[in-house]
């Protein structure tokens, strides 16, 4: 009632096209429809989605020299203007409101990936663990859109959410780095929170972010989480693959 009283007062207007929405929803159906999804053929380390036929000598150039230590990643969602402005609105405008809408297709994808089923199929689910932002930069954002996603995966799914990672230094932004320099301006960043050290051990663990693009940030957060917080094994969940 509560709602269909709000949409009356306030009508909801989805993100992409104004199209007058009911029941909370932040993008229409068509819309939704319309984004890019990541498809097979993907790099089943990293992601990356490519045209033609992957077989089994195929040598993703994305993940050549490179080292994860995360199980694999997976992302929803290909870049292009409408999901890189759905990600903006999301991170720089505080449009958490889209984060339920968004984690459905990440959940969309979870449900397409078999290896999100071979993780739960521990005997303990695994546990949602967001990527955090330095206290600083989170308040000037008035929140963490990577912790609004975490949430709404872990309601879809009722699964557990743990705020496990702190970012225990602020680093200069990554946006237009290399991985090389972007490794070495994370390490240190993070830290294991001192009360979730009994959770993580021997869990396995899907870390969530908004977008993966070279994987350094991806990589230190699993480093962390396994060598610190002896999880067992992560996988990485983002909304876009940039």
């Amino acid at each position: 009632m509560i709602a269909r009283i709000l949409d009356l007062l306030y009508p909801a207007l989805c993100e992409l096209c104004q199209k007058t929405l009911k029941n909370g929803q932040a993008l229409c159906p068509s819309c939704s429809l319309k984004l890019p999804r990541i498809q097979e053929p993907f790099c089943k380390n990293c992601g990356e989605m490519f045209e033609g036929n992957i077989n089994d000598d195929f040598h993703c150039p994305n993940c050549l020299g490179s080292t994860h230590d995360f199980h694999f990643a997976r992302a929803a969602l290909k870049g292009n203007g409408s999901t890189f402005h759905l990600v903006h609105q999301l991170k720089y405008r505080r449009r958490f409101f889209l984060a339920p809408d968004l984690a459905l297709l990440m959940d969309e994808a979870m449900e397409e990936d078999p290896r999100f089923a071979e993780l739960a199929a521990h005997s303990d689910p695994p546990i949602l663990v967001s990527v955090p932002l330095h206290w600083k930069r989170q308040q000037s954002r008035q929140g963490n859109q990577a912790d609004e996603l975490a949430r709404a995966i872990a309601k879809i799914r009722d699964l557990p959410y743990l705020k496990a990672l702190k970012r225990s230094r602020a680093t200069q932004t990554q946006t237009k780095l290399n991985r090389k320099r972007r490794l070495s301006n994370l390490r240190g960043a993070f830290q294991i929170r001192h009360k979730a050290l009994p959770q993580l051990r021997g869990r396995n663990i899907i870390l969530i972010d908004d977008v993966f693009t070279t994987g350094a940030t991806a990589h230190e957060c699993t480093r962390i989480l396994k060598h610190e917080g002896k999880a067992s094994k992560v996988a990485i969940l983002s909304l876009l693959r940039g």
